[in-house]
């Protein structure tokens, strides 16, 4: 009798051993099934609320809220959308609480592919944890396929724009020691390509270069020319960007003197600028991008720097030979009448008005003032553009008093 136990062991070890592979499998068939027939309900019942999804852009890094926002009601219209499987690999981590799989897939809209991640065991029922779609480049096409990658982003320019509050203010709960691994979370989150930041204290400089992999900064203090005082400093990416000049000027009638005023600001107030060249473009593209703060309490002070930048643009037609942007925290609204001295005369702002939110909130959350912009040539165009309004607020802590705006711009539209 024991040598007959002793078989059904080993008959049903193999069986219950195999149980946990054939639940993921279960899962990942049934995934599919409910992608292809649009039931959202299923489809977003199958994450863990910590689940990410990875998608094919760099930029694609969904956390399941965000994921499902996007596409629940693409999928409440009846669309769905259809990856065969064509392979599947399964491994089953010790413990039997997490599964690691690969699958390749194939679809009509990007051919032969690939999905890996990883599920997990929760209450008895296996979900996913992590999704990443990526399309997969033979070997043999992969040098044609990064170099057309590679002109793709030299004629599309990611920038951002982020007022992060001075290190050294009173702000409680939201001080700079607080916050600042929130600043640069959320920079690494959107990898900006040019980062037009505002207020930011020498300290903080030094506080952001080595958690901001990949990036070089131009720029000077406002109070001497040096390290004193904020800055309007311009992260760049130096993978893909090249920094052929950069300057910084006051917005003042002396405008080469570090910590000049006259225009009736009582605080020195600056223009960083920057001329870039896109590395790996098959021929010359340059921009330039001019960084700027202006006067809080000044009326007279925003609009006469304003001025003072649109002469910039102007010299031996700057404007006129590539695309120049205007960014920075501007203290005035859209249709005051300092950004009119370039909104509606050359320039538009990126994100347009039916889209736009506040971008001062005073670390509560709520959009208030609209004076954070990116303003571009009305030859470019603005493929993105948005205020970012989520990712603050926890524990009661915002990365900054400012919501940051980013826009992917295309230089030459005409040979997208």
């Amino acid at each position: 009798m024991r040598y007959v136990i002793a078989l059904l062991a080993l008959v049903i070890s193999p069986i219950v051993a195999a149980q946990p592979e054939h639940e993921v499998y279960k899962l990942l068939h049934e995934m599919h099934e409910a992608t292809k027939a649009a039931d959202h309900e299923a489809y977003f019942d199958m994450f863990t609320e910590d689940a990410v999804f990875f998608g094919t852009d760099i930029w694609e890094r969904w956390p399941k809220h965000k994921f499902e926002s996007l596409y629940r009601p693409y999928m409440e219209g009846g669309n769905g959308w259809w990856f065969q499987m064509r392979d599947r690999h399964i491994d089953v981590q010790p413990g039997e609480t997490v599964a690691l799989f690969d699958e390749t897939l194939y679809s009509e809209s990007y051919g032969q592919c690939r999905g890996s991640g990883a599920c997990r065991l929760e209450d008895g029922e296996w979900k996913i944890t992590r999704y990443h779609l990526d399309i997969t480049i033979p070997n043999g096409a992969s040098g044609d396929v990064v170099n057309s990658i590679r002109e793709f982003e030299a004629n599309n320019i990611e920038l951002m724009t982020f007022n992060i509050r001075y290190g050294t203010a009173n702000d409680g709960i939201n001080s700079w020691q607080n916050r600042g691994n929130t600043v640069s979370a959320l920079i690494r989150g959107d990898l900006p390509d040019v980062i037009g930041i505002q207020e930011a204290l020498h300290s903080q400089i030094l506080d952001l270069e080595p958690v901001l992999p990949g990036y070089k900064w131009t720029g000077v203090g406002r109070d001497d020319g040096k390290e004193n005082g904020e800055y309007a400093p311009i992260f760049y990416n130096a993978d893909k960007l090249e920094l052929v000049n950069s300057g910084t000027f006051w917005f003042s009638e002396s405008p080469d003197e570090p910590g000049s005023t006259s225009y009736g600001n009582t605080i020195p107030r600056i223009c960083t600028w920057a001329h870039f060249s896109a590395i790996h473009a098959s021929e010359p593209t340059h921009f330039m991008v001019a960084n700027v703060h202006l006067d809080h309490q000044s009326a007279e002070s925003r609009l006469r720097s304003m001025q003072q930048v649109k002469d910039l643009l102007a010299q031996d037609g700057l404007a006129e030979n590539y695309p120049c942007f205007v960014l920075g925290d501007f203290n005035c609204t859209p249709d005051s009448e300092p950004a009119t001295v370039l909104l509606g005369n050359g320039w538009k702002t990126a994100v347009d008005d039916e889209n736009a939110a506040g971008t001062f909130h005073g670390f509560t959350g709520e959009p208030g003032n609209r004076i954070d912009m990116i303003m571009i040539p009305d030859r470019c165009e603005a493929t993105e553009a948005e205020v970012i309004t989520v990712g603050g607020g926890e524990n009661g802590i915002w990365p900054s008093d400012h919501f940051p705006v980013r826009a992917i711009v295309t230089l030459k539209p005409a040979s997208q």
